[in-house]
This record gives C-alpha cells, structure tokens and sequence, in this order.
C-alpha cells in the first residue's frame, strides 16, 4: 500500500512537474508569437515606406522626363517661329505661327510676352487683330481671365465670332484651377445666351467651360447647377449633360487606381 501511494505520489509529482514545464513553454511561444508579430509590423513599415520611397523616385523621374521633353518641344516651337526649322521642309503660315504663340502664352513660358509682342509687329494679315485676341485669351492670370469674361457679355462692339473663337485659349485645360471660378458664372449665363447669340455659340461655350475642367470640383459645380435649375430648357440641359458626362468620364480615369 505504502509502496502504491508512493507511486502515485510520484506521478503526481512527475505530472504537476510536466504542467509547470507546459505552461512555460506556452508563455514562451507566446512571448515568440507577441515578438514576432512585432517584428513583422516593424518589417511591413519598413517596405511601405520603402515602397513610398519608390513610388516617389518615380514620380521626381517621371516628373523630370517630362520637363525635359516640355523644354525640347517648346525649343522646337521657337525655332518654328524664328525659321530654324521647318514642318516636312515647308515654312509655318501664319495661323501656325499664331497657335505657337499661343501655346507658349498658355504654358507661361517666360519668352511668351516678348514673343507675343513680336508676332503682333511682324503679322500684317487681316486676321492679325483678331488672332491675336485669341491669343491673348491663354494667358495664366487671373486679371485678364476676368477682363475677358466680362467683355464676353459687356462689350457690345466685341466680334461673336472672336469670342467664340477665344473661349478655347480661356479655358485652356493646364489652366483649369485658374478658370474654375469662372466655371458657375459660365453656367448661370447659358439662357441668355440661348437668346442673345448665335444658335453655334452655346454648346461652343458649354464644351468650353465644362471641358476645359478634369476635376471633381468641377463635376461639382455643375452638378449644383444643374439640381438649381430644374427648368433649365431641355436643348440647354441635354448640352450640358453631354459635356458632364464627359467630364465625369474624366474624373474617374484620372483618379483610378492602377
């Protein structure tokens, strides 16, 4: 008997011994598992910033490529105008000379003012005036945007036909946050445009202004026009919708995620 309690004594022993050795072993691979899960926080941080890093690399030598080729093509346009180079052997007429002159006003190329001023002495044409007008149209600053929007409906010995042709340069579309605030009041005009010009002046206007926009603020705003103005006539609505459709389209492939 004596001999049978020892051996179970001993068995109890042996197995509060294996329990204690069990539960060490448990907090032990818990330590490693709280341990290595840390360190794999630490090494998924490390590739999203490295990956950022990345990312960003790419983006200064997207950025950089690009600068580089904007710099050639402006060259490449200068040299147009001045005769250095020629389109397939054959000088440039004088509307390309005026769309050169034009683009180099609209991407604010430093040279641009002189090179407007020089077109203007140099073009002996009757469509000088009015090329030039269009021209003007591109430029990046807010004051002559604004003058423009103002002549567009203020100024009664303004040519439709100069206007309509301009409404391009204006709303050039490097320039959209520069002509965003432009966007609404262009909206707020189209029924009196609908009866005071031309039957082709409004859906040139509405591609215009909602086309030269590729944002989601500018989907905004014309989706805010459009729940203001229920009664809109349905021609004017129709235009309108197209053009934001358009737009809409664009928003979304700009801010896809590839």
């Amino acid at each position: 008997a004596k001999a049978a309690a020892q051996t179970l004594a001993d068995a109890r022993g042996a197995l509060e011994a294996a329990q204690g050795q069990r539960s060490s072993l448990q907090a032990a691979r818990d330590t490693a598992a709280t341990a290595l899960a840390a360190t794999r926080a630490e090494h998924a941080g490390l590739d999203r910033e490295y990956q950022a890093l990345l990312r960003d690399r790419d983006a200064r030598a997207r950025a950089n490529k690009s600068a580089e080729g904007r710099a050639l093509a402006l060259d490449r346009l200068r040299g147009l105008l001045a005769g250095r180079a020629t389109l397939v052997g054959i000088a440039i007429r004088q509307p390309t000379r005026w769309a050169i002159v034009r683009r180099l006003i609209a991407v604010g190329a430093p040279d641009a003012a002189a090179v407007y001023a020089a077109e203007q002495q140099l073009d002996r044409s009757s469509e000088a005036v009015k090329d030039a007008f269009v021209a003007h149209a591109a430029t990046p600053d807010r004051a002559v945007k604004a003058a423009y929007f103002t002549r567009y409906f203020d100024d009664a010995t303004l040519n439709e036909a100069w206007a309509s042709e301009s409404l391009g340069a204006f709303n050039t579309i490097e320039q959209a946050a520069l002509t965003l605030p432009f966007l609404r009041p262009a909206l707020d005009r189209l029924e009196w445009i609908r009866q005071n010009r031309r039957i082709f002046f409004l859906p040139a206007w509405i591609d215009a202004f909602i086309g030269g926009q590729r944002d989601a603020a500018a989907l905004d705003v014309v989706g805010r026009f459009l729940e203001a103005h229920p009664a809109l006539p349905i021609d004017v609505r129709r235009k309108v919708l197209t053009a934001r459709d358009e737009l809409a389209l664009t928003v979304r492939i700009r801010t896809a995620q590839f």
